[in-house]
């Protein structure tokens, strides 16, 4: 594979002073990272065009793109507060039922018509016709544990 790359014209690595280790000027580096993000590019032959070590070039990517990372994070989702309101016998009727063992349950009309849809960080639960509350709650924390 035949890549092309341009050398920045007048960006030569410096030694430090009392140091063996070279250093190397900002614009030089963005620019051989960017050379090396292209789809394609080998980050050893870009780091041999330029008479350097890749595992230098590697570090160097590795930082920008954790810098990138961090820059573009996006804030976490918020839950907003439901309530449902139901009457005061709606609800003992409903732990009432969900008390009882599940060969003696009923199901009630407005069960049998409802779908409920909960999105969880593994998948989505769909549930329809009669809902039994308390295998739903179980369900719902095994999924959540996982």
């Amino acid at each position: 594979m035949m890549h092309t790359m341009k050398r920045l014209q007048g960006v030569a690595p410096s030694l430090r002073s009392g140091s063996r280790r070279r250093s190397y000027d900002a614009a030089f580096k963005r620019h051989l990272v960017e050379l090396s993000l292209v789809p394609g590019a080998s980050v050893a032959g870009i780091a041999l065009d330029h008479r350097m070590n890749a595992n230098i070039l590697f570090k160097w990517r590795r930082y920008h793109l954790r810098a990138l990372a961090q820059s573009s994070a996006k804030p976490a989702a918020r839950l907003l507060p439901v309530t449902v309101m139901e009457s005061e016998s709606v609800v003992e009727d409903t732990l009432a039922q969900a008390l009882r063992p599940a060969a003696q349950r009923k199901p009630r009309a407005s069960a049998l018509a409802g779908v409920i849809e909960i999105d969880l960080p593994l998948g989505r639960v769909r549930l329809t016709g009669p809902v039994d509350p308390v295998a739903l709650r179980v369900a719902i924390e095994v999924l959540l544990q996982r």
